[in-house]
């Protein structure tokens, strides 16, 4: 996985307003509702947007997809439902080490803050980066990403990524045999959220699987 340091986040909003009650469904059929972004020097998935969800056919390739919620949202729980065709690379035990860390699926929920992209970062980001930037006023920024990943095992295993202070994963559901995965999260505190980021990773271990995204449903309480 190659992962998106600050730059990527701080164009979703400038100020997060009150956060809205009730629950969200996420418009995985809608493409115009999403930002398609890609790496430099990183192969893109190839993605569709169908009627039936979000399919992204991985092919030793990682790309991220965000969604910037109409408004923010004090997430409490999250579901999701989907399905994973093919599988990773990765010996048992060694997901998310130095050179084994892909996912089959990743959802982030992004929570505002004020950390904004200096004027030396604007410099040196890439141009997507800046693109994405110059869609907010400034001062906005981010206080970081929590990931809830679809893992091969070690559910329950969490940590602080060590890449990036940004960001915090936890491993909360597998692909069953048929390779569904399909769980309710429930987190400690609601959390502020403006935006979601998908991701799917093969890049690390040279994997070609597809994923199937069927539904994303954000609930406040």
């Amino acid at each position: 996985m190659r992962l998106l340091l600050a730059p990527l986040f701080l164009a979703l909003y400038a100020s997060p307003a009150l956060a809205q009650s009730g629950a969200v469904s996420v418009p995985l059929g809608d493409q115009a509702k999403w930002q398609v972004l890609q790496y430099s020097r990183i192969p893109p998935h190839k993605v569709q947007f169908t009627k039936a969800g979000l399919e992204m056919a991985v092919d030793r390739s990682a790309m991220p997809l965000v969604y910037p919620l109409p408004k923010p949202l004090a997430v409490k729980r999250i579901r999701v439902k989907g399905r994973v065709e093919g599988s990773l690379n990765i010996p048992a035990g060694r997901q998310g080490d130095e050179g084994y860390d892909d996912y089959v699926f990743r959802v982030g929920l992004v929570e505002p803050g004020n950390r904004t992209l200096g004027s030396i970062q604007r410099r040196l980001v890439a141009d997507w980066v800046r693109k994405l930037y110059e869609l907010a006023p400034p001062g906005s920024g981010i206080s970081g990403i929590r990931f809830l990943n679809v893992g091969t095992d070690q559910i329950g295993r969490s940590r602080q990524h060590p890449l990036s202070d940004l960001i915090r994963e936890e491993v909360v559901a597998a692909p069953r045999p048929d390779g569904r995965f399909d769980f309710e999260h429930v987190l400690a505190q609601p959390l502020q959220t403006i935006a979601v980021w998908l991701s799917s990773d093969g890049d690390d271990t040279k994997s070609r699987f597809t994923v199937k995204v069927e539904a994303i449903e954000l609930l406040a309480q």
